[in-house]
């Protein structure tokens, strides 16, 4: 059973339409990332899945479960686009991280051990088990965004989606987001992320989607950069994203 799927997913700002037609299946213990240039509609389809934002036109499926009538969110993982773990309430890591559990608290009881060591498994995993106590408010933004993965880890998702996970972060950030990646996929989790660069990641996906004007334009292997374009430091979009199917021109030689 595919852990996420649309069928023909519109959604529409303002009478245009910005995600159209789209089909999409990922299946548990899958690595996929969507790309494409900004405007294309990657963010606001992933906002769709969970349900923040209404579909126009289509369907979306969570396990199985027509997503208006899914109710267990504890098996989706989300990190939205970040805009700092800090909301301006003085709190520590834990305490942001400690958030992801409570889909799996009965209301108004304390955490139990099992939600203490979970938080503590998920900084862990993130590279940050000796920042469980520090005021996020003092962490860099790459470890404000590692503090944003761990609170979605520490629901135990079945699907992890990420969404810009690595825009503006540092090169520690990107590499323990591709070992989160392998070792959910390893845990038999499914991993959505939305992004323009790879990276790092790029060893680590099954496959790369990518959106133009709202359609998919391309379902396939990841693109593999090469020459300038494979330095983590150059700037540029999978060739697809603008319509260009000259891969080789783009992503090669000129």
């Amino acid at each position: 059973m595919p852990v996420i799927e649309t069928r023909g997913a519109t959604v529409s700002y303002g009478g245009r339409a910005v995600v159209r037609g789209v089909d999409l299946v990922i299946q548990p213990g899958e690595a996929v990332a969507v790309m494409g240039a900004n405007g294309s509609g990657k963010s606001t389809l992933v906002k769709a899945i969970v349900g923040l934002v209404p579909l126009a036109g289509g369907e979306v499926e969570l396990f199985g479960t027509a997503q208006r009538r899914f109710r267990d969110w504890k098996r989706v993982g989300y990190v939205p686009q970040r805009t700092g773990a800090a909301s301006g309430v003085p709190s520590t890591a834990a305490e942001v991280v400690s958030q992801g559990r409570l889909a799996h608290r009965l209301l108004g009881l304390p955490s139990r051990r099992a939600d203490r060591e979970a938080v503590a498994r998920s900084l862990a995993e993130v590279g940050l088990e000796g920042h469980a106590r520090c005021a996020v408010d003092t962490l860099s933004g790459g470890q404000q965004q590692r503090v944003l993965i761990a609170r979605a880890l520490a629901t135990e998702p079945d699907v992890l989606i990420m969404d810009e996970p690595t825009v503006g972060v540092d090169a520690e950030t990107q590499a323990a987001l591709a070992n989160v990646v392998s070792d959910r996929v390893d845990a038999g989790c499914a991993v959505l992320i939305i992004t323009h660069e790879l990276g790092p990641l790029t060893d680590r996906l099954d496959r790369a989607i990518v959106l133009a004007d709202g359609k998919v334009v391309h379902d396939g292997e990841p693109p593999r950069p090469v020459g300038e374009h494979a330095d983590p430091a150059h700037q540029h979009e999978h060739p697809h994203a603008n319509g260009d199917a000259d891969t080789e021109n783009l992503w090669g030689s000129k």
